[in-house]
């Protein structure tokens, strides 16, 4: 585990921190991700959901697949779609 200055109070911490433990400066802010604004992107534009959750490489797989299971047949857009809303609403909202 490296160790990392911190720029408040100049001592030498854990590169791991979120904050210091002797100043309290905040190193590192957790992201924080409300799971049912996630769900009701993902409703509107398939993938949003996951973008909005930092995940751009998902987001932009689901709006593809969604949009090519509509484009096939309603039923499997459908359920790509559900399952899209689903995989936004789920995970940890502190990441």
């Amino acid at each position: 585990m490296p160790l990392i200055t911190c720029p408040e109070c100049k001592k030498e911490i854990s590169g791991e921190a979120a904050s210091c433990p002797s100043c309290g400066y905040v190193l590192k802010k957790p992201r924080k991700w409300n799971p049912g604004l996630a769900a009701v992107f993902s409703l509107i534009i398939p993938g949003a959901g996951q973008i909005y959750k930092g995940k751009l490489g998902a987001g932009f797989l689901w709006l593809i697949f969604v949009t090519g299971g509509y484009f096939l047949f309603l039923i499997p857009g459908i359920v790509l779609h559900l399952a899209c809303i689903f995989s936004a609403y789920s995970g940890d909202p502190t990441k």
